[in-house]
């Protein structure tokens, strides 16, 4: 479907999800926002959680190919989250199951300092996801100490934070015409217990208004305002510190840099953000009802009950929010959704122990893992799905049933070398010549470079393949077999340009040529 279409959907989404979330005012005798910051504090607690996601088909629309192969797969999508884990803020489990029209993929995530170690079903090896200076940069010895220490302490400082940066929405966002609450009593993993319920509905036709409303409310809290920005400055700011301590190594005007006065100053940083905000707050409410009149139909055409948001909230003494169950439904206007008529998202979610001692779970990693993002780089679609068991479902899932390592490169061929620039092939008297790094990485393959032997050496986790090239010579290996080359592979500017039919087809590729273009396509299924 169109990117555009997709970005209205969500936009939507996120809007609802994000009024009722972000808090409301008191109702009754609930303080509701009082109520969404409380279960943000919450420090340990163990609970269950299903989502589920649901599409129906428009009959009066024939779907394309494509779409009808994506919906025949996720029609009906449930994440069925059995056991949830929070031994404090930075240490937590989940264990559950992806399910699918074709399938169910259990799996197990764990979080510790920030950093996630995934377990599913059908991977070889755990999956690791560092969220650290050396995994976001590549190498530790890219970035200063000071600075990746900093780095690692944003994510800690950061979850935090999050009650403070909450209680400034939960204060400002007006209440939906439809919410109301009331006390009942309701059973939490076997436990009766006596809660404050509280419904909430949200429709397509009231957002711009409650919107609106939260601007407003926004504006006229100035010290909320600026107690909002002074959180996020001292989140932010030591890490700008170094950056700019760093740029002052090598330039010696930096001390004069307009950034440096406000670093250093907290008060006068709090103070001319709030008046940059709310100088643009008060012209965004200026212009609001005139922006809502330029809306296009097609943006308008969301703005209706057909457009939903429902939620029921238990709440506890303490306010702290032990069962949920939320409801996102949203139709599509007619003909806008290419085959899809409507989408409807569910979630149940109850939570027990809270704030009492709870172990989170641990992924056995002594096998080995899987780095999402190491020292050896990203780890592409080609790679991930190397590293599973090909009998598995998520193997099926993941390359017969999504392609995901499918591939589909073209490239436009110059006329000479000094045409390439670097990424571009050339024809040399009928053959072609493409950059090996750019091709390799793009089949999501691994390319090395040895100087010594002025070698380039291809590795495909995919299919096993291994491809050895010299510079200079018209021979090359191809899983241990000698090949002769159309032309050597040569070097150019830096770049190793090699016959596009050796490094394509000995990674499982197929080469097709565009004559009217000049236009190499290289493919693989």
């Amino acid at each position: 479907m169109r990117t555009k279409r997709w970005n209205v959907m969500l936009s939507l989404v996120l809007v609802g999800i994000l009024i009722l979330l972000a808090g409301c005012q008191p109702v009754g005798n609930v303080d509701v926002g009082k109520a969404m910051a409380g279960s943000l504090a919450v420090k340990s607690s163990e609970g269950k959680q299903t989502v589920t996601l649901e599409l129906t088909p428009d009959p009066a629309v024939t779907m394309s190919p494509e779409g009808k192969r994506a919906f025949d797969l996720f029609s009906k999508v449930k994440i069925d989250i059995t056991e949830m884990k929070m031994q404090d803020q930075l240490h937590a489990s989940l264990k559950g199951a992806f399910e699918y029209q074709k399938g169910r993929v259990p799996f197990e995530l764990v979080m510790s300092d920030m950093n996630y170690t995934l377990k599913v079903e059908g991977a070889k090896k755990p999956i690791v996801i560092r969220n650290s200076a050396t995994a976001i940069n590549g190498s530790a010895a890219e970035l200063p100490k000071a600075m990746q220490e900093q780095l690692q302490q944003l994510s800690k400082k950061a979850v935090e934070a999050m009650p403070s940066l909450t209680s400034f929405f939960t204060r400002n966002f007006p209440n939906p015409s439809k919410i109301t609450a009331a006390e009942v009593n309701e059973t939490v993993n076997g436990e009766a217990l006596t809660l404050q319920k509280v419904h909430a509905e949200i429709y397509g036709n009231e957002l711009l208004g409650l919107v609106k409303g939260f601007l407003t409310n926004v504006l006229a809290d100035d010290q909320g305002l600026k107690d909002f920005i002074g959180v996020l400055y001292d989140l932010y700011v030591p890490i700008l510190k170094e950056v700019t301590k760093e740029a002052g190594k090598d330039d010696a005007n930096s001390m004069n840099d307009p950034l440096t006065p406000y670093l250093n100053n907290k008060a006068l940083a709090v103070e001319f953000i709030h008046t940059f905000v709310k100088t643009n707050l008060e012209q965004a409410l200026k212009d609001f009802d005139a922006s809502v009149d330029a809306m296009g139909p097609e943006a308008k055409a969301w703005l209706n009950d057909n457009q939903s948001l429902k939620m029921d909230l238990y709440v506890d003494k303490d306010y702290v929010t032990r069962k949920s169950n939320t409801e996102i439904g949203f139709t599509l206007p007619q003909g806008k959704g290419e085959g899809l008529k409507s989408v409807k998202i569910t979630s149940a979610y109850e939570v027990w122990n809270v704030n009492k001692p709870v172990q989170a779970a641990t992924i056995d990693t002594a096998g080995g893992v899987i780095e999402m993002n190491g020292a050896d780089g990203r780890l592409t679609a080609g790679k991930f799905v190397a590293s599973l068991d090909p009998n598995s479902q998520l193997y099926k899932l993941l390359k017969d049933d999504l392609g995901v390592t499918k591939k589909n490169i073209s490239m436009i061929v110059g006329e000479s070398k000094e045409y390439s620039y670097g990424t571009l092939p050339y024809n040399d008297n009928g053959t072609i010549m493409v950059p090996a790094r750019f091709v390799v990485e793009e089949l999501d393959a691994d390319v090395k470079w040895d100087e010594a032997t002025k070698q380039v050496k291809v590795t495909d986790p995919l299919n096993g393949a291994a491809l050895v090239l010299t510079i200079g010579s018209d021979e090359a290996t191809v899983n241990g077999k000698t090949v002769k080359l159309e032309k050597p592979a040569v070097l150019v500017e830096g770049v190793t340009y090699v016959p596009v039919r050796v490094v394509s087809e000995g990674l499982g590729a197929k080469i097709g040529w565009e004559q009217e273009t000049q236009t190499v396509k290289i493919t693989r299924d």
